[in-house]
């Protein structure tokens, strides 16, 4: 067993999920294990996972827990194998070779001392993905030292391609699984930072294959998509609430801007994309999950 293990989220997308443990194997620093986390996909995911039984362990959750369930199992399993750290992705997730060689050798820069390190996230044309930007601390100018580095202190990044050290989970427990989809990834890795900084990897980048770059854009996403993010409107409002009274004050703010955008600018089903944005709204009140521990 190595030190670090691959955890690849999967969900009908066998395709996607090929291209992204071919890339792993062509890792030119090799010294880590894969792991496939499988919500039941019923696309003939598990045969192809089981045909690469030589190269990557399979799980299968046995229904669909959405990526924030599919990430919190395989890091559990992870931190009950002894890993030391886990890289998460999404199956749509293209590391290039020297992706997590670059992960590796920050480790060293940072004495293993760090809350999270992600990977830069290039869109198919490498423009930067939209989807999984970041914000930058305010004390960056503070880390000449890292910045030297190219290391980027962070507030929170995705779970694209993130490297956890298992200590830290140990601290602050896994993701939320009721989230689902949407936010997970921001929530948890702001909530890692409780045990240390999180940076940005400059060097470590990875080509995440969504179909559009483009970020969760209710106002804009295809009509097929609207009903799940009412997802991404109860998450915010927790995430919201962890920051007191201007938490929440934002969240309205700026949940009353996405209501005149999608009455400006949605293509169709303006009245279906409103009902969601109210129905996640109306769920956050009453939305408390429960963080579980290792």
């Amino acid at each position: 067993m190595k030190d670090t293990v691959a955890i690849v989220v999967t969900y009908n997308r066998k395709e996607l999920l090929e291209e992204c443990i071919h890339a792993l194997l062509e890792q030119t620093d090799r010294n880590f294990d894969i792991c496939i986390i499988d919500n039941k996909s019923t696309d003939g995911t598990e045969q192809l996972a089981r045909d690469w039984k030589a190269f990557a362990s399979y799980k299968n959750t046995g229904r669909n827990l959405g990526g924030a369930g599919g990430f919190a199992f395989g890091i559990r399993y992870a931190a009950k194998k002894g890993y030391t750290y886990c890289w998460l992705m999404d199956d749509d997730t293209v590391p290039e070779k020297e992706a997590f060689a670059s992960l590796m050798e920050k480790t060293k820069c940072l004495n293993g001392e760090f809350a999270f390190l992600g990977s830069m996230v290039y869109w198919t044309d490498k423009s930067p993905c939209i989807m999984n930007m970041t914000d930058i601390t305010k004390d960056w100018y503070m880390q000449e030292e890292r910045m030297r580095d190219k290391l980027v202190p962070v507030h929170h990044c995705s779970f694209v391609s993130v490297l956890i050290p298992i200590s830290a989970v140990k601290t602050v427990g896994l993701p939320i699984r009721q989230f689902f989809l949407y936010g997970d990834d921001c929530e948890y890795t702001n909530r890692l930072r409780k045990t240390g900084e999180g940076y940005m990897d400059l060097d470590s980048i990875v080509i995440h294959k969504m179909a559009l770059n483009a970020g969760t854009d209710l106002a804009m996403i295809p009509k097929e998509k609207i009903s799940r993010c009412y997802y991404d409107s109860r998450n915010r409002f927790y995430i919201a609430r962890q920051n007191g009274a201007r938490g929440i004050i934002s969240y309205f703010y700026h949940q009353a801007r996405f209501a005149v955008r999608i009455l400006k600018t949605a293509p169709d089903k303006k009245a279906a994309r409103l009902f969601v944005l109210c129905k996640g709204t109306m769920l956050g009140f009453f939305f408390f999950p429960r963080i579980e521990m290792l």
